[in-house]
């Protein structure tokens, strides 16, 4: 049996039907099948061997000799308010056409309702029309001859009336189109745009891990360089041409303009989504002498390598990847996403969410759909929490919870936190999402900024009862400081946050003890009581409220590592600031830096900066690329 189901859309309110409109002689040659929509109908259509059901309007039935077919376009000329395609792509079916001798029960009562004087006028006027037909009627070659006795032949409603036949002559049928088989449903519609620039990408910092992607030798790097798996601006062999990057902790996944997704560094969790295991027959191999000297490195892991498509449905298309400390994410054209790797909670267990047969999942070493996420337009990720907009603008959040990162109250021996939930924030209307390590943020279609988690450095934004270590933001609070600003660019670390604005305004608030902010605060800033918090040791820890930085010009991006900040102006000039003992500045051998620095360009790196990306121990900067 074959279900079609249609919800209809509100529609105009047709012209009401009654049942006299219904009960009149059926039409014999296959071509005025001409239904009427009833108003907010919801019509389902199957048939069997013998039996074809419109419901709730009527239902047929016919003798097993009628062979022949009902068509979408019949379909659609029975429904024209509905969209053409839809008709054509979901009713085309293979049925028996409604011909020859045709009997229907009429529906108990009137669909539509009517008055009682109309109802009293129309049923003297079908009463005068049935005697009007009866008289009229041959007395031959009749379809009603061959009815049951009592039952009631009907006429389908026509937009035009046609005259009757001549008395012993049958009406022609018409010819019908015969489908060679049920068409296969349309592909739901694309939701999301694939990104298409192709960018050139330069990291920095330390790979002691593989975090860098530059291979199994190389293990630091103080100055952005080239990646030389992934410079699509030279070379004679075709490399990968990267048009969308997401740092994790200690890994980063990248996608590519030929839908390949492609991942490098720590893959103890199985962040990177394949199999990464060596047993070090490379090495050995690479080596002239048998010692295994260090800064040797799992060339799984160090070098960039597709997650295999088999890992997805035939015809998946990405458009957007997120990486948190150990797990990752993509998303699809359709708003579908997928994951993978686990999420760490505060106790130090991992647990990554449940597969469709609601079993629990430690660790997930290739990527899943997650179950209950769909209309997804947007992944964001925290440490270990993971965030999704859809496209009506409701937040859902899963993952670890203990900072109250999921914006919901949980308990956590049902374990609801490895579920997606909605997030009730916004009232369902967000357009944007991002998180910090523990925090999260969403803006409104209002430009109001609404932040929850962890608030013990200030980092939500939220400058009331901050500083505790135990602050938090239970559930969503609007953040008064960034409402109104037209904040576009939202980032976080692990206790400090950063926006950009449509005006090119960044601001940045939270720890400061460390460089984080990269402001040289004002004397008169500094003895504002109201704006920074002071440690036990009389020194600046907290700035309570957005503040905006000037000294790196207009902005356009800005990225948060663990406890350093990259940001990134209108004239493609990065900046950089906070903790930087392992080159994740970019500066060389300056590490440490409280007041925002500018990487220097070389011959290795001469791009444009548009987007940066940092993670624990290192950073990204990337560009559009240039085709030699």
């Amino acid at each position: 049996m074959l279900p079609v189901n249609h919800a209809a859309a509100k529609q105009p309110r047709p012209q009401r039907l009654s049942d006299s409109d219904y009960m009149e002689d059926a039409e014999t040659d296959g071509s005025a099948i001409n239904l009427h929509e009833q108003e907010q109908l919801e019509m389902f259509a199957f048939h069997d061997t013998n039996r074809l059901v419109l419901a709730p309007v009527f239902s047929f039935h016919w003798p097993a000799h009628c062979s022949r077919v009902i068509t979408g376009t019949l379909l659609a000329q029975a429904f024209p308010s509905f969209p053409s395609d839809h008709v054509q792509s979901s009713l085309n079916f293979r049925a028996r056409e409604i011909v020859g001798n045709l009997t229907a029960m009429p529906p108990k009562r009137s669909l539509a309702k009517v008055s009682t004087a109309t109802s009293k006028k129309q049923a003297a006027a079908t009463e005068r029309k049935s005697k009007s037909t009866r008289a009229s009627k041959p007395t031959s070659n009749s379809p009603a001859d061959n009815l049951p006795n009592g039952t009631t032949p009907i006429r389908l409603p026509s937009s035009k009336r046609k005259s009757a036949p001549e008395a012993g002559k049958e009406r022609p049928l018409k010819k019908t189109k015969v489908l060679a088989g049920a068409e296969a449903p349309r592909s739901p519609p694309h939701l999301n745009e694939v990104p298409t620039q192709v960018l050139s990408i330069f990291p920095f910092g330390n790979g002691d891990m593989g975090e860098l992607g530059l291979g199994p030798s190389t293990t630091e790097a103080l100055t952005p360089c080239v990646n030389p798996y992934l410079d699509a601006s030279s070379g004679s062999s075709p490399k990968p041409r990267v048009v969308q990057v997401a740092c994790g902790g200690m890994h980063t996944v990248v996608l590519t303009s030929d839908n390949e997704i492609i991942t490098w560094g720590v893959n103890d969790n199985w962040a990177l989504g394949r199999d990464t295991e060596w047993d070090g027959v490379w090495r050995d191999e690479k080596q002239d002498s048998g010692d295994e000297e260090e800064g040797e490195l799992n060339p799984h892991e160090s070098i960039p390598a597709v997650v295999p498509a088999a890992s997805f449905p035939p015809g998946t298309r990405f458009v957007q990847v997120a990486a948190g400390d150990s797990c990752s994410f993509a998303l699809t054209s359709h708003g579908l996403v997928y994951g993978w790797g686990t999420f760490r909670n505060a106790s130090g267990d991992d647990e990554f969410g449940y597969d469709s047969r609601g079993q629990l999942i430690v660790k997930q070493k290739t990527p899943t759909c997650i179950v209950g996420l769909t209309k997804i337009v947007q992944i964001a990720c925290g440490a270990n929490h993971a965030l999704a907009l859809d496209v009506k603008g409701s937040v859902w959040g899963w993952g670890a919870h203990e900072q109250n990162q999921l914006g919901r109250r949980l308990l956590r021996r049902h374990q609801e936190h490895l579920k997606p939930r909605l997030v009730q924030v916004c009232r369902g209307r967000a357009k944007y999402i991002a998180s910090g390590e523990y925090h999260s943020f969403a803006i409104d279609h209002k430009d109001n900024v609404w932040a929850w988690g962890l608030n013990s450095f200030g980092e939500a934004g939220y400058a009331k009862d901050a500083g505790g270590d135990s602050a938090v933001l239970p559930y969503p609070m609007m953040i008064r400081d960034l409402c109104g600003k037209g904040v576009t660019v939202l980032a976080g670390g692990a206790h400090h946050s950063a926006a950009v604005t449509m005006d090119g305004k960044c601001l940045v608030w939270g720890r400061m003890d460390g460089g984080q902010l990269g402001i040289r605060f004002t004397t008169e800033q500094l003895e504002n009581k109201d704006l920074i918090r002071y440690d036990e040791r009389d020194k600046p820890r907290i700035c309570l409220c957005p503040t905006i930085i000037t000294s790196i010009g207009d902005a356009v991006h800005v990225a948060c590592g663990t406890d350093h900040t990259i940001f990134v102006n209108k004239d493609g000039i990065a900046y950089t600031t906070g903790f930087g003992s392992s080159g994740q500045l970019g500066l060389g051998s300056q590490r440490d830096v409280e007041v925002a620095r500018q990487v220097q360009r070389n011959d290795l790196f001469d791009t444009a900066v548009t987007w940066a990306g940092a993670g624990g121990q290192f950073s990204i900067l990337a560009g559009p690329v240039k085709i030699e």
